[in-house]
């Protein structure tokens, strides 16, 4: 089921309204994903509202994976029928129809890209904790691509003497409607900073407005003031050598341009619910 509608006009009333106090609890939905910061009203997540942004680069990179796909899996048929009688071009197609699957090839490369990441991370959150004396179950075991981001992660985390203040935290802002779930609070060299793991091949830009996102929504629930904040890459393989980090820029400069791709997620939620609910209208009215 998806969340209430919020439409641009609504949302930002709907927020001043809200109960102070109350534990966001997270809600994956068909929709996306929300926090509901008070019964009723749920806000967007961070990492939802990013999604707005177009990424060029994954519609090139899914091009030429399902391509690469497709080729190996006509050549490998090619060589499996090459001595039997000829095929006809429909069982042929239906034949290599099978091989190929349903599901894309691009979403097989992203789900193992997640599953790794989703181990790296778990494996430095049971580490933390422990650190920090919370208590823990058995150590998570792990796939050998999660276990190098986990040690390149030990190897940053000598170099900056860190010292973890909390981990996995949800936290949200009622000024703005978001919320979200922050990696890492910590002393980095020092410095109490944000802290934003990434698993992925390089770091984009987009990762910056989320640790914005992140620092306006701690300092607004008095857990600041928090300024810094960075992105720490863990390499998954062997051949990318060792953990990149960015510093991520200043609040000031980076949360205008948060919020107008916050604007740009509410003007599109908005019309993507209109529609969902002129479509239904016509269907029940066919089925009348």
């Amino acid at each position: 089921m998806s969340p209430k509608p919020i439409t641009p006009a609504a949302f930002d009333a709907a927020v001043q309204d809200a109960i102070a106090g109350v534990k966001p609890k997270r809600q994956d939905t068909a929709s996306g994903r929300f926090y509901e910061i008070e019964p009723g009203l749920s806000v967007p997540s961070v990492t939802h509202v990013l999604s707005c942004i177009g990424k060029p680069a994954l519609i090139t990179w899914a091009a030429n994976t399902e391509r690469a796909l497709v080729i190996d899996a006509a050549a490998d048929l090619y060589l499996d029928i090459a001595k039997t009688p000829a095929m006809s071009r429909p069982a042929y197609i239906a034949t290599l129809t099978g091989r190929i699957g349903k599901q894309k090839a691009h979403q097989k490369e992203l789900a193992k890209a997640a599953e790794i990441g989703t181990q790296a991370h778990g494996l430095v959150e049971w580490n933390i904790r422990r650190a920090l004396g919370q208590k823990v179950g058995p150590e998570p075991r792990v796939l050998d691509a999660a276990q190098w981001a986990f040690m390149a992660f030990q190897d940053w985390a000598g170099s900056v003497g860190l010292k973890p203040l909390a981990i996995e935290q949800t936290v949200f802002s009622r000024t703005h409607g978001f919320a979200g779930t922050m990696d890492l609070l910590a002393e980095v060299n020092g410095v109490t900073t944000l802290v934003d793991f990434k698993t992925s091949k390089g770091i984009y830009a987009e990762a910056h407005l989320q640790t914005t996102a992140y620092r306006v929504a701690m300092n607004e629930m008095g857990h600041g003031p928090v300024t810094a904040a960075m992105i720490v890459r863990l390499p998954k393989l062997e051949t990318d050598p060792a953990f990149e980090v960015q510093e991520s820029p200043s609040i000031e400069d980076l949360l205008p341009t948060f919020l107008a791709v916050l604007q740009l997620w509410k003007w599109w939620f908005a019309a993507e619910q209109a529609s969902k609910a002129a479509w239904k209208a016509k269907k029940d009215a066919e089925a009348a």
